[in-house]
């Protein structure tokens, strides 16, 4: 951008002997109201963009017993009516939220922004040989939060982007990759880099709000054979794949509505 900007006022500057005075101040007005336009045009094209695609007022990091950090998100959020008060029943709503199974603790907290809901287990899987590592809670508010769509049933093609949403480190992260291959547990591996506390985040199909998988798993940079002790000592760093659970193996612990 610069060269153009340099030519421009070189451009400005040569010809302005040929302009008379009142029609320089008309230029520049011109010029002030046409960079006003573009400016418009370009931030209403990026906050439309935003509305249509952004799936983060779903997500929110998930608090396990006060120590540990993963990634949630709501898969559903609805009306049901509370309990009775001075002007009869009252309407609360009702949201699930979708992680990791081994995500799994005492007290679970979903926190967005300011805000903070203690959740409940509806129903879990571990992360074991047979195990999903999936899980799914539940909190109830006065008023309705926004929720993603779990895509049951879709599965996407070996080479087919996806997108995985979580909080590594203290930020809210999205990275984008292709679908490697299913493995023999029926995991999606994704050639991407998944960080401590992206456990439990939604993997979706960039551009909207379906989720098809739940990040589980990270590739840690280790000699073969080495322990994660090892790890632990030399600070090993991520790398691709990560893995996730398809979307479906919530259906096997919880009945969704």
């Amino acid at each position: 951008m610069e060269p153009v900007f340099a030519s421009t006022n070189q451009g400005l500057r040569a010809d302005r002997q040929l302009v008379p005075r009142e029609g320089r101040r008309w230029t520049k007005i011109l010029c002030v109201l046409g960079t006003l336009v573009l400016l418009t045009a370009v931030v209403g094209r990026t906050e439309a963009a935003d509305a249509d695609a952004s799936p983060t007022d779903a997500i929110g990091r998930l608090i396990i017993d006060g120590q540990r950090l993963c990634t949630a998100f709501v898969v559903w959020s609805g009306a049901r009516r509370g309990a009775e008060g001075l002007g009869g029943r009252t309407t609360v709503y009702e949201h699930w939220l979708a992680t990791a199974g081994h995500c799994y603790g005492g007290k679970l907290v979903f926190q967005q922004g300011s805000q903070a809901y203690e959740a409940r287990v509806i129903g879990f899987s571990g992360g074991g040989t047979n195990g999903f590592d999936v899980m799914v809670m539940s909190f109830v508010t006065d008023r309705p939060l926004p929720a993603l769509e779990p895509a049951f049933g879709e599965y996407p093609e070996v080479g087919d982007p996806l997108m995985l949403v979580g909080y590594g480190s203290r930020a809210l992260m999205m990275r984008v990759g292709p679908l490697v291959r299913y493995n023999e547990r029926g995991h999606m591996e994704i050639r991407g880099y998944a960080s401590r506390g992206n456990s439990g985040g939604p993997v979706l199909i960039p551009g909207t709000r379906r989720v098809v998988g739940i990040g589980i798993e990270t590739t840690l940079d280790k000699p073969e054979g080495a322990s994660f002790i090892y790890c632990i000592l030399a600070a090993c760093a991520v790398k691709p794949p990560y893995i996730a659970a398809h979307i479906d193996r919530l259906k096997g612990i919880a009945s969704f509505h």
